[in-house]
């Protein structure tokens, strides 16, 4: 493990607070002068159902808002990506009741379209528009939007759910996956188990395939992951494993890598479908806390990540799961992987007991953790007085399983991952941080490391 000293600069500026959200879209346009950002007054709750927020760029040190967008959320924002290398961008919104996608042209500032149907990746050369259900993970806890009910709330694994693919010329939208294709996807139907949903799509570089997650809860409150892949045509749908699985990006057109913990026999066992009679269910929640217990002692103390590491798994029939960074990298983070030199990618991690994040480069063909920086959170706390009306629409067994306290800090702008992102040059890692007290977003210039 090495660590350099690496100029690092704010891009945007207080007193309101900027952010650009997830680890896994490009933020800089074709020419690299305009970085997308979005812009909020308060960053101390969730967002309330129907609040706006700015939606701009920033330009030569300027934040130049065009729009608003109620469809937020702290971790991955509003999904806002330039169309290719054009001018245009699009950002989530809502389109009369129900979660669509704003057209904007960053050269006349204006709005030119808006269109039915989310857009959380678009292909590289901006013809398609990948979408997910945001109602229905906001539902279930995870990175949605709040403020359209979720219209198959009463339907476990719907068919008229999943993912969505959009043509961006014709506007024509088909469904590409069902959450209950996917939850039938296997050696064993696990569609009765529990509600399921669709999360972190990720196209592959040729765009050609999609990765996605699919999850849902177990018999004994636990939550399973599997890593799926489906090529773009709709054909070919698959889960490469199962387990605790967490960030992920793209190697290359055939290796997604991913940290977590995949195919254990505890979570096998877990997943039975068996295993939903009350009796069962009450001693499988205690045979889990008993194995949280054991492996919090397997590294001589409380280490979360015990058992857990980043893996390589081919996206084929037989996949092949390969442990890498052993030693190296030994905790979750947000990886990407550089647009153009495939060696690299950037990460970082989760706030350790002093609240510092790292912000770090990874070589793959060297195994090399190079240290950029680090970064630490801020001690506030969650305004929770509208802790009723932040989630409305929640699952309430997903309310019951978390402190309203921890759910409102999670979901506002205090729980600021790094969440680290590519300019399109390869040249420039830009992150989101609050370690000066406000949310705003800075730019780790590592060209002469990688080049």
């Amino acid at each position: 493990m090495e660590q350099t000293k690496c100029k690092i600069k704010r891009l945007t500026n207080g007193p309101k607070h900027h952010l650009f959200g997830f680890h896994d879209l490009l933020i800089t346009n074709g020419a690299g002068d305009k970085y997308l950002s979005l812009e909020v007054d308060t960053m101390n709750r969730p967002p309330l159902p129907g609040e706006l927020f700015g939606s701009g760029y920033v330009k030569d040190g300027q934040y130049i808002k065009v729009g608003e967008t109620t469809a937020l959320n702290y971790p991955q924002g509003a999904r806002q990506q330039w169309v290719a290398e054009s001018e245009l961008f699009t950002i989530n919104n809502r389109v009369g009741d129900v979660w669509g996608t704003d057209i904007y042209d960053a050269s006349t500032n204006q709005l030119v379209d808006r269109l039915e149907a989310t857009t959380h990746m678009l292909s590289k050369d901006g013809r398609y528009a990948y979408g997910l259900d945001y109602a229905r993970l906001f539902r279930l806890g995870g990175y949605g939007y709040s403020g359209i009910a979720d219209k198959g709330a009463n339907d476990a694994t719907p068919t008229n759910s999943g993912i969505t693919k959009m043509d961006m010329q014709t506007k024509k939208v088909e469904l590409l996956v069902s959450v209950r294709q996917v939850a039938e996807c296997g050696a064993t139907s696990i569609s009765g188990i529990s509600h399921h949903y669709l999360t972190h799509l990720c196209l592959n570089p040729s765009c050609n395939c999609v990765a996605f997650l699919h999850r849902y809860f177990m018999a004994d409150g636990g939550l399973m992951t599997r890593l799926m892949t489906i090529g773009i045509d709709g054909t070919g749908l698959r889960c490469l494993a199962q387990g605790f699985l967490s960030h992920y990006d793209w190697k290359d057109d055939n290796t997604i890598y991913i940290f977590g913990r995949a195919n254990s026999f505890l979570d096998a066992l877990r997943n039975n479908p068996l295993l939903s009679h009350p009796l069962m269910v009450e001693s499988m929640k205690v045979a889990k806390k008993v194995a949280k217990f054991v492996l919090s002692r397997g590294n001589g103390g409380g280490n979360a990540n015990s058992g857990k590491y980043f893996m390589y798994i081919t996206d084929s029939e037989q996949p092949i799961i390969t442990p890498f960074a052993q030693g190296l990298i030994t905790e979750d983070g947000h990886p990407m992987t550089n647009p153009i030199n495939g060696k690299w990618c950037i990460n970082d991690t989760y706030p350790d007991a002093n609240g510092i994040r790292t912000l770090m480069l990874y070589n793959f063909d060297n195994d090399d953790r190079i240290d950029l920086g680090t970064f630490k959170m801020i001690d506030d706390k969650p305004d929770v007085a509208l802790k009723d009306t932040y989630f409305i629409g929640v699952d309430p067994r997903i309310l019951g399983s978390i402190s309203p306290e921890e759910l409102s800090f999670t979901r506002s702008g205090l729980h600021c991952d790094l969440h680290p992102r590519w300019s399109r040059d390869g040249k420039q890692a830009v992150f989101d941080s609050i370690h000066e007290g406000t949310r705003q977003i800075y730019i780790a210039h590592v060209g002469d490391i990688i080049k």
